[in-house]
């Protein structure tokens, strides 16, 4: 009887098990797909593009990828409410830019599938407010108002100014205008500058009369500095770094220079400068603030490359490797100086070196840096081992444009290649001693987003006949990023050099000009681009070609940079297209053609830096490229590719 009870109850649960099984099926079956936003689209504007309407909103549709997974739903879930708050957005953006009786609704409508739904904002803007009168008032006293009103940079804010007669009245550049002349005001000597934007309305006629207000307060020059935080530079130094003189008419460029120049002392981790609160006088008082990096410091680093040097597969995979190591001391003498011991070890490069900064010479933007290094450099046509020192002066004018003068001196034991390895190579001892002028000047640069840079250099080699080869060399780098949107960037770059002028015919493997490689044209190993020569082994047979150098060089880059933080944070893509090419004289410039590399990549910005994969091909590669040795190809199909891994962006 048990026995029978327990099967009957254990038949029961089953079927309970059953029912809510299919229960749920059926319920999930019923249950419609949630609502999604697929497209937005802006009806009745006339004043503002769509695109700049649906960047103040909310709600956005899915990217055209997404549309294409067929196997999901994308699309943000559609909530009225979000809505309704992007109707109230949408209409403050027009109410700040003059139109205060803007009118806007909204309509949503059912695409091809019941779950993809549309939104339409419709908006009526109607009259906006137009000024009719502009009213500019200097509160301040006869002298200071002819100092601020004959200024030409007052005068050329005062003509620039979005408050003109005709124009809708703005209350979003209220802040801007304010600012503009609080600002210049500030950079005249007046620290307690006020500004301000009155406007009188009339609904009615749909104008604005408009009063620009100012009242610089007294003019004030810097009277003392105050530091705090610092822990073993002296309180002098920190004083002497930031610029500031006794008795110096205030400006707000100077108290930003200051502060520009303290944080960028290789003392501190943290500075800034800050006006603390004071009587409002013809004096004032500036407080500097700071923290102090540690006096000593190790550093490590470890990295991957060299790919293109892996000739006998597992025999050579150390060639891959790359290390740097290095200790800094700081405060050398108490006086803020540096010394530092730098080493580097890789496959193709082992240099030890040092440098010795002296951060202050006869102004905060002057400095001097002592660099003695020793190198020994294993290239595919040369071994050179060197020595020597290199003085550079360097003058940072703004944060803008820098200039270096710098003299280096070395003596180097060149080995070059044999092209018959049955004879013995080549070695060659000299001397270079060379003045090289550099440049730098870049406009609204923001880390390989947008801006532009422009990078000279001239170097005069054995000037005074002191060197074994005396020559000059000029060349230039120029770089432009434009950010088409947020995730898209282009990426170009141009650089030239030559050795215009040599009394040798001949100059050393070392002096000569290489392109070619990942940070240069890809599809080409490192500095493998250009002129080449065969080698022939000890049996007679055809080895490889090596390059040679010339003196004239010319490359350019062009990189389309795609942000794909959608699929995966930090993960991008790249297409690039790369040209260049090396001359042995410039009388082959007509004669020998720029050669292309094109190719992709992958980009992962990684908490060391973005790591960067690209593959490109050669588009029209030489014989000599392709190891096409008198008609007998010794190659393979790879040496049409170039595969190129790294830390950091091309350029």
């Amino acid at each position: 009887m048990v026995t029978t009870n327990l099967k009957l109850l254990i038949h029961l649960f089953a079927l309970l098990g059953v029912f809510h099984l299919v229960t749920v099926q059926v319920a999930a079956q019923e249950e419609p797909d949630p609502a999604r936003v697929w497209s937005i689209n802006i009806e009745g504007n006339r004043t503002f593009e769509a695109l700049v309407i649906k960047d103040v909103i909310y709600n956005e549709p899915p990217s055209p990828f997404k549309k294409l997974l067929f196997w999901r739903q994308p699309g943000m879930i559609l909530n009225e409410n979000d809505v309704k708050r992007d109707v109230i957005r949408i209409e403050r953006f027009y109410q700040r830019r003059g139109f205060d009786d803007v009118i806007v609704n909204y309509r949503i409508e059912t695409l091809s599938k019941e779950w993809r739904k549309s939104i339409i904002f419709e908006i009526t803007e109607n009259t906006p407010i137009r000024i009719k009168k502009v009213d500019f008032q200097v509160s301040t006293s006869s002298e200071d108002r002819a100092l601020i009103t004959d200024d030409e940079d007052f005068q050329d804010i005062k003509r620039n100014l979005p408050y003109k007669v005709g124009q809708r009245y703005e209350t979003i550049n209220k802040s801007e205008v304010e600012g503009k002349l609080v600002g210049r005001l500030r950079n005249l000597g007046y620290p307690y500058a006020t500004s301000e934007v009155n406007a009188q309305i009339d609904s009615v006629s749909k104008s604005a009369n408009v009063t620009l207000v100012t009242s610089p307060g007294p003019r004030a020059r810097f009277d003392s500095v105050v530091v705090e935080g610092e822990e073993n530079l002296a309180e002098k130094y920190i004083i002497r770094e930031t610029g500031i003189e006794p008795g110096e008419v205030f400006s707000e460029n100077t108290l930003r220079e200051a502060q520009r120049e303290v944080f960028s002392h290789h003392m501190f981790r943290f500075a800034l400068i800050n006006i603390p609160e004071q009587p409002q006088d013809s004096t004032i008082s500036v407080k500097v603030r700071v923290k102090e990096t540690p006096l000593r410091t190790v550093q490590l680093q470890f990295g991957i490359g060299n790919l293109t040097r892996i000739d006998d597969g597992w025999a050579d995979f150390y060639k891959l490797f790359r290390g740097q190591a290095s200790w800094t001391h700081r405060n050398v003498r108490g006086r803020g100086e540096r010394f530092s011991i730098t080493g580097n070890a890789s496959a193709i490069e082992q240099r030890l070196g040092a440098n010795y900064l002296f951060p202050y010479v006869y102004n905060t933007k002057t400095s001097i840096i002592l660099s003695p290094f020793f190198e020994h450099k294993l290239e595919p046509s040369y071994e050179i081992v060197r020595g020597g020192i290199t003085n550079s002066f360097i003058y940072q004018y703004s944060s803008n444009l820098t200039g270096t003068i710098s003299h280096e001196f070395t003596l180097n034991n060149e080995i070059n290649r044999n092209s018959q390895e049955s004879l013995p190579d080549s070695i060659e001892a000299y001397n270079v001693s060379s003045f090289n002028l550099n440049a730098f000047y870049a406009r609204n640069l923001q880390r390989g987003k947008k801006g532009w840079s422009i990078q000279p250099f001239w170097e005069l080699s054995g000037l005074f006949g002191e060197a074994t080869y005396s020559f000059q060399e000029a060349g230039m780098d120029i770089r432009k990023f434009s950010a088409l949107n947020q995730n898209i960037v282009v990426a170009k770059r141009i650089n030239f050099a030559g050795i215009y002028y040599a009394k040798q015919d001949s100059l050393p493997s070392d002096i000569r000009l290489y392109s070619g490689g990942t940070n240069s044209v890809r599809g080409w190993s490192r500095q493998e681009l250009g002129p080449k020569r065969a080698i022939i082994n000890e049996q007679g047979e055809f080895e490889q070609f090596v390059p040679v150098g010339g003196r004239g060089m010319f490359s350019f880059n062009t990189e389309l940079r795609f942000q794909l933080n959608q699929l995966i944070k930090g993960f991008g893509v790249a297409t690039f297209l790369d040209g260049g090419q090396v001359w042995r004289n410039f009388s082959d410039i007509g004669t020998t053609p720029i050669q292309f590399g094109v190719g992709g990549g992958l980009r992962y910005q990684s908490p060391i830096g973005p790591i960067r994969i690209d593959i490109a091909y050669k588009i029209n590669p030489t014989d000599e490229d392709l190891q096409i040795y008198r008609g007998r190809n010794f190659g393979s199909a790879w040496d049409r590719w170039g595969l190129h891994f790294s830390i950091g962006q091309a350029f």
